[in-house]
Parts: C-alpha cells; structure tokens; sequence
C-alpha cells in the first residue's frame, strides 16, 4: 500500500507540474520504489473509469452482455496503464534518457489522475448524454488539448529533453491510446 503521505504529495507535486512549475518534481517520489508505488494512480482513477463504463454501457451498449464489456474494458484499462512505460522503457534508452526514465513515468503516472479529473466527467456527462454534441465536443476537444500541453510539459520537464522531442512523445502515448481503445472496442 501507498503512504497517504506519499499520495498526497506525488498528487501535489501533479498540480504543480500542471500549473507549469518544474519544482513539481521534487514532490515526486523517483526511487525505483516510488516507480512501482506510482501506478497506484490507477486505482485512485479506477473509480471514476467504472462509473463511465456504467453510464457507457447503459446507454450505448446495453446490447453487449455486462459480462464481456466489462472484462474487456478492465483488461483494456490495465493495457493502457502498463503500456506506455513499457514502450518508453526502450525509447528512452534510445533517446538517451534512460537516467530519468523512472522520473518520468512517476510523474507520468501521477499526473494521469488530474487528467482523468479534467477528462472523466466531461466524458460521463456526455455518454450519460447531459451535454448536446456541439457542447460536448468542444468541451471534449478543450479538454484533451489542456491534457496534450499538459503530458508535453510533464514529459519535457522529467525527461529534460528539447520541445519536439516531448510533443514526438506525446504523439506516440495518444496513438498507443487509441489503439489500445480501437482493439477494445472492435472485441465488444
């Protein structure tokens, strides 16, 4: 189990990086421990995910027997959480940067549940259908632009490496994203 300390400050060290501060790192636990301890994330965000995956599956999928859609939808949250820091592993020892590798996906990971705190009700309450599309899409599409400057700076700042490098990064993390969706959602 996390320390509640240690969840309390690697969430604050978060929304310093979010509001562009770099000395945000230094709330971040980057031991090897602290790398592990950082996909805790994942269960602070779980929550939210499943209450998404109700309202999605109420209203759009009801024809998709609970059982498959939620499995499928579990093991793909699990992907998702775990293959980014897989791919980074070898891209960062190819950039070079493999010294901050655990930094950076401490950071990364952490910085993944104010995302899905910006991300997750939008999408709730458009799937829930709340918002009319036109609010909902751009609502959506100013929500992930935020997320994509956000992630660049966080991946700039951990990995210390040059702007193109961080948005070549970023692209590559929305990508695996959406392929790890598309496979989903193609089983269901």
């Amino acid at each position: 189990m996390v320390p509640a300390r240690e969840v309390v400050a690697s969430l604050y060290g978060a929304y310093r990086l979010a509001r562009f501060d770099a000395g945000g790192l230094r709330f971040l636990n980057d031991s090897t421990e602290g790398f592990w301890r950082s996909f805790f994330a994942a269960v602070l965000v779980l929550p939210f995910y499943l209450v998404l995956l109700v309202v999605r599956h109420a209203t759009a999928m009801e024809h998709v027997a609970g059982v498959r859609f939620y499995a499928i939808e579990m093991i793909a949250y699990v992907i998702a959480w775990v293959a980014f820091p897989l791919v980074m592993a070898s891209f960062a020892r190819i950039l070079d940067r493999d010294r901050f590798y655990v930094r950076f996906i401490v950071a990364y990971n952490w910085a993944a549940v104010l995302q899905n705190g910006v991300y997750l009700p939008i999408t709730i309450l458009t799937a829930a259908g709340l918002f009319a599309d036109p609010l909902a899409n751009t609502l959506g599409l100013a929500a992930l632009g935020v997320i994509v400057v956000y992630v660049w700076f966080v991946t700039r700042t951990a990995l210390e490496i040059e702007a193109g490098k961080a948005a070549g990064i970023v692209g590559l993390d929305f990508l695996l994203s959406i392929l790890i969706n598309a496979v989903a959602e193609g089983m269901v």
